[in-house]
């Protein structure tokens, strides 16, 4: 059966400052969320020296300066998740 569920995953992606400030697909987080809210709560809860995920209004975190990576809220459809929960 095909996932007839709506739900919403965090992708994972790294900013490349020395690189043009291209930005590079490293995966999914292995944690689902029922609506873009809830992936929003979870992250600023699990990340609270950055500004909120959605401080634009865009669902897209600021690249955090240590990591360097952010975070979209994308619609899940059913990829593989690889990157581990905050």
């Amino acid at each position: 059966m095909l996932h007839d569920t709506r739900y919403y995953v965090l992708e994972v992606v790294e900013f490349m400052p020395n690189n043009n400030y291209k930005r590079k697909h490293i995966g999914y987080m292995n944690k689902k969320f029922k609506t873009k809210k809830d992936a929003v709560t979870y992250y600023d809860t699990n990340n609270p020296h950055m500004r909120s995920l959605n401080a634009h209004n865009d669902y897209r975190s600021d690249w955090d300066p240590e990591t360097k990576l952010l975070y979209i809220v994308r619609d899940d459809h059913l990829i593989t998740a690889t990157i581990e929960n905050f």
